[in-house]
């Protein structure tokens, strides 16, 4: 069986011998889109877009579900715990089964259980029985799925277009992904208050299908043959062992892995504390929004509508990032862009959580996108790149082993918002997360050199 190294899909997505001229220029138009030529490549894009359409929609629902039920931070950590618990305990394993079960088929069993835990979220909504008890269970539900599914996925992408256009398919991956900010989250949020939850669920359904679509189109790539010979669970123990000694011996792949824990532990929880400061601190005075909010008897829900207003302006800065590395190719000296970045993102975070004007925290959440999306293109270019064929699997499953952590950080955001305000935790957090990115550039300076 072929590797997918060797695959011809794999050789499709052009290379610089294909350009008229000999190479293709850095910078230019084919250059920003050059993973486009491959179908498949086409086809995952597509997929992945409404993924992330039904991503951002969850998010604005799930959590505003969760606050107008309780008007509890602590709740709402709550259940983002349980939404990225199941990561912690399943990422490993479903790192090992990419490397070893045809991943088309990871791909479309779990989305199909992601779809069925969204149909019955919508049933138990329509019938009006949900319990916050039934948010906890479903959304853990779609965690354990997920945890299978992104494994799978990111390593479709360099046995798709190949290895040398990994770095361009990450970043148009990474601009779809966040380009669905720019209006999902604001459409979310006027859509709860206009229709209800209901709606927002038929919508991510309907989404779900399309999806599954998609993964049933791609054509099937072979696994490497070691992946597919090593059947059993001593097999899989083995292949487990192979992964984690793999990542100890690479130590600039062990800095990005730290490096996105601390990311997720103190970056990503922002999104529990959010809740509270578009409810509390700016809806009130957003005289703009009041008055729109007035025509259409929307004043209830007003704060819904600014929190996905608020993501929808991260949206905006996260598309800039991968939009510039898209046109610019490869950058040079990653690893130090890695390192300003998150600590600049820090800083931008402890900023937010003092903000005094709605327009000052727009602002600012449109820089933080910007800045978390550039260092995550670059960080996934690094992982698929500087990794072997064999081991995309298993190491990009150490990378989501990280959001595992996310429910510890969501806890300790609801917590700490619920005990202090939301901006005062916000602080700490930012405060934390540029700290200990500085501290591990200063223990392992080399890594700033890292292409």
């Amino acid at each position: 069986m072929r590797s997918e190294r060797s695959s011809p899909e794999g050789r499709q997505g052009g290379t610089a011998s294909d350009d008229p001229a000999g190479q293709t220029r850095r910078g230019s138009l084919r250059q920003a889109v050059v993973a486009f030529e491959n179908r498949d490549y086409r086809i995952l894009w597509s997929g992945v877009s409404m993924h992330a359409l039904t991503l951002w929609m969850e998010i604005v629902a799930r959590n505003w579900l969760v606050w107008e039920i309780t008007e509890d931070l602590v709740a709402v950590g709550w259940v983002n715990f349980w939404r990225t618990i199941p990561v912690l305990f399943l990422a490993i394993p479903a790192g090992v089964l990419a490397d070893r079960v045809n991943r088309k088929t990871i791909l479309v069993v779990t989305q199909v259980g992601i779809l069925g835990i969204y149909v019955a979220l919508l049933l138990l909504l329509i019938q009006d029985q949900l319990e916050l008890w039934h948010a906890y269970a479903l959304f853990a539900g779609r965690g354990a799925m997920i945890a299978f599914n992104q494994p799978g996925r990111q390593a479709l992408i360099p046995a798709i277009v190949g290895r040398e256009h990994v770095a361009n398919a990450v970043a148009l991956q990474q601009l779809s992904f966040n380009g669905t900010r720019i209006l999902a989250p604001l459409f979310t949020g006027v859509l709860i208050a206009v229709s209800g939850f209901e709606m927002v669920f038929i919508i991510i359904i309907l989404l779900e299908f399309g999806i599954i679509a998609a993964w049933l189109w791609m054509k099937t790539y072979p696994l490497m043959r070691r992946g597919a010979e090593s059947m059993g669970v001593s097999g899989a123990l083995r292949d487990t062992w192979e992964g984690l000694l793999y990542v100890r011996q690479h130590v600039n792949i062990l800095i990005l892995l730290l490096l996105g824990l601390l990311s997720l532990m103190f970056l990503q929880p922002f999104m529990v504390l959010l809740p509270e400061i578009a409810d509390e601190r700016f809806a009130a005075n957003a005289g703009w929004l009041l008055a729109i909010a007035d025509v259409f008897n929307l004043n209830r829900n007003t704060g819904a509508t600014l929190f996905g207003g608020m993501l929808t302006f991260m949206g905006i800065g996260s598309i800039i990032g991968p939009t510039a590395l898209a046109y610019l190719g490869n950058v040079r000296n990653k690893g130090m862009v890695i390192v300003v970045t998150m600590a600049l993102s820090g800083v931008v975070l402890s900023a937010l959580g003092a903000a005094p004007w709605l327009i000052l925290a727009l602002a600012l959440i449109v820089l933080l996108g910007l800045l978390d999306s550039s260092q995550r293109v670059l960080t996934n270019g690094i992982l698929l790149t500087q990794t072997d064929s064999e081991f995309h699997g298993r190491v990009i499953s150490l990378y989501l082993l990280d959001r595992g952590f996310v429910p510890i950080g969501s806890l300790v955001a609801g917590y700490m918002g619920s005990a202090y305000g939301a901006g005062w935790a916000l602080g700490i957090l930012g405060g934390a997360l540029a700290v200990s990115v500085v501290v591990v550039a200063a223990i392992r300076p080399r890594f700033l050199r890292v292409e």
